[in-house]
């Protein structure tokens, strides 16, 4: 104990002005290790009122602390130190309202700890690691006037035998003016979205959607359709399992960045809001708290979707910024469904709003997967057959596999027909620019001579791809059920002139 008298006669029986916070009542033992030291000049402090351990007061001022680590070679044990640290502070004047040295409860201490600023500071003393009667703890206070010191002091033997000393200090003192003034005269401007620039041009081969305007200042990063594709439209929040509703269409995918001072939750609004207004029927609606697990991810990541979003949806969690809504819309023409979120990753960076707009409709099935027999019947009437079996990713030239029926007629009648040889033609609508557009046809053309001649085993000499684009129309490009039409293959007899 020849350590333990000398660092405690530094303690003044008359007491030391707490508001001195350079200082503190029971000094840093000369022996011990700092782990930590934490000093606030105005705080709130709970702490222990009586020896129930269950009363509690708030004392507002301030607020000194530090975490020490005795070696053991120094023989300081724990109930010792806090016996003598209570004599002298009853000496001083302090009511000690609290204490414990046999059979305590870490949890009275941890309690008023706990979930406070003052955890960070105290920790390293390790009180969630106790051994029975291994430990203790004080409150002491002392009133003066109006003002009210308190000295609280977790102490704890390791198993080493080393010495933990966790303590604090706090004295109740009127708040420090610090000069700070408001100007009456302050006014909040709003942001004017009106006056909102899009800081990128849009992605080459984009284009909105004629329902919609976009919110100003935003561009397009990507943006893709589906001409017919199933849709797993969410009706309800995650719980387990996600609940949708399966409808058919085409599917229009758009991408967009928005200024990031205007924050994902007004894009979610004046969307949502102008739907609305326009006759819509919102079907669900959630903030990410409560949208569940992670909906987008979880709901597209096995869909044909999933590659037409560019939102990081992959780290879209409760934790996260953003909103989410799906609604309906009945028109004559069939229903239309949105599915629109926006989502912001950190204040740093601009508005993610992604729209999915299905447009629900059945598929149709004229001029679908001609037979074989069928091929040579109109290659013999017309000298050539428009296919609408055979379809490909939107703006690609990759075939999709719901072309494979086609394809193998196809390849039967060939097959049937082996003195035959044909031209391959790839037809678009006049939606984009010409070049682009034969360029695309003459791709697609390109790939289902490829597949024919790679899959089905069928002479390459006998396809001969030519891609036209636009300028081969079946019907006016006026609507979209029209330019359906015109986007097909045909197949054109090239040899013989007749069959």
């Amino acid at each position: 104990m020849r350590y333990l008298l000398p660092a405690l006669f530094l303690f003044s029986l008359n007491g030391l002005a707490l508001a001195n916070n350079d200082q503190f009542i029971i000094p840093k033992h000369e022996q011990g290790e700092s782990l930590a030291t934490t000093r606030y000049a105005y705080v709130p402090v709970e702490v222990h009122s009586d020896d129930s351990g269950s009363n509690t007061q708030t004392l507002h001022g301030a607020y000194a602390s530090y975490v020490l680590e005795i070696d053991a070679k120094h023989g300081l044990h724990f109930s010792h130190w806090l016996s003598e640290v209570k004599s002298k502070l009853t000496v001083a004047g302090y009511q000690v309202s609290l204490a414990c040295t046999q059979d305590c409860s870490s949890k009275v201490y941890r309690a008023m700890i706990e979930d406070t600023f003052r955890q960070d500071g105290l920790y390293k003393v390790g009180y969630t690691n106790t051994n029975k009667n291994q430990f203790g703890y004080l409150t002491a206070l002392k009133t003066s006037g109006e003002q009210t010191d308190a000295v609280i002091i977790f102490a704890k033997q390791t198993r080493s035998d080393e010495l933990m000393l966790a303590y604090e200090q706090v004295s109740s003192t009127p708040m420090p003016n610090a000069g700070v003034k408001v100007d009456n005269s302050f006014t909040i401007a709003p942001l004017d979205f009106s006056q909102l620039t899009p800081r990128k041009k849009d992605a080459p081969n984009t284009a909105d959607h004629p329902m919609l305007t976009r919110f100003p200042g935003s561009f397009l990063t990507w943006s893709s359709r589906n001409d017919f594709e199933s849709y797993p439209l969410i009706v309800g929040p995650y719980n387990k399992t996600i609940p949708t509703k399966r409808v058919e269409g085409k599917v229009t995918t758009l991408n967009y960045k928005i200024d990031k001072r205007v924050g994902p939750y007004a894009v979610h609004k004046n969307y949502m809001d102008a739907l609305v207004e326009n006759d819509f029927q919102i079907i669900f609606e959630c903030a990410a708290a409560t949208c569940g697990k992670m909906l987008v991810r979880d709901n597209l990541q096995d869909t044909v979707f999933a590659k037409n979003h560019k939102a990081d949806f992959y780290n879209m969690s409760t934790k996260s910024h953003y909103y989410f809504f799906t609604a309906e819309k009945q028109t004559p023409q069939g229903k239309i469904y949105t599915s629109m979120y926006s989502y912001q990753t950190s204040g740093k960076y601009e508005v993610d709003f992604v729209a999915d707009i299905i447009e629900e409709k059945s598929v149709s099935k004229a001029d679908l997967n001609i037979d074989s027999d069928g091929l040579t019947k109109e290659i013999a009437t017309k000298g050539s057959v428009s296919l609408y079996g055979i379809e490909f990713d939107f703006n690609k030239h990759t075939i999709k596999e719901s072309s494979t029926a086609q394809l193998n007629e196809i390849a039967e009648f060939l097959k049937q027909q082996p003195n035959i040889t044909l031209y391959v033609v790839g037809h678009t609508d006049n939606k984009g620019a010409f070049d682009y557009n034969q360029t695309l046809a003459q791709k697609r053309a390109a790939e289902v001579a490829k597949v024919l001649s790679q899959n089905y085993q069928i002479d390459a000499s006998r396809l001969h791809p030519v891609g036209v684009g636009p300028v081969a129309p079946k019907a006016a490009n006026d609507s979209d059920g029209n330019m359906q039409k015109n986007r097909r293959v045909e197949l054109v007899l090239k040899s013989p002139l007749a069959i």
